[in-house]
């Protein structure tokens, strides 16, 4: 059962995720190759709060990292990238 409850609430995340514009450009823009903070801004013509916002709640669901200054999608984010 912990299987299943696991894998339903995957996909709440991931579709609640992909339900949102900004969200899914912010995921199409850090690519596979992955960028900083300020490339993502600058790309995407955000505010610092705009991109605080949503970065942070697409980090704390698990689709982003950051890791040396660098914004990377997780095996999730991927999954989120394929279907946006």
């Amino acid at each position: 059962m912990g299987e299943k409850v696991r894998d339903r609430e995957h996909h709440e995340r991931l579709f609640k995720a992909s339900m949102n514009p900004l969200r899914r450009k912010i995921v199409a823009c850090i690519g596979i190759q992955g960028k900083t903070r300020d490339e993502v801004k600058n790309e995407l013509e955000l505010g610092d709060f705009q991109l605080k916002f949503n970065l942070e709640w697409l980090i704390s669901q698990g689709f982003v990292v950051e890791d040396s200054g660098k914004l990377r999608l997780t095996e999730d984010g991927i999954e989120l990238l394929e279907v946006a």
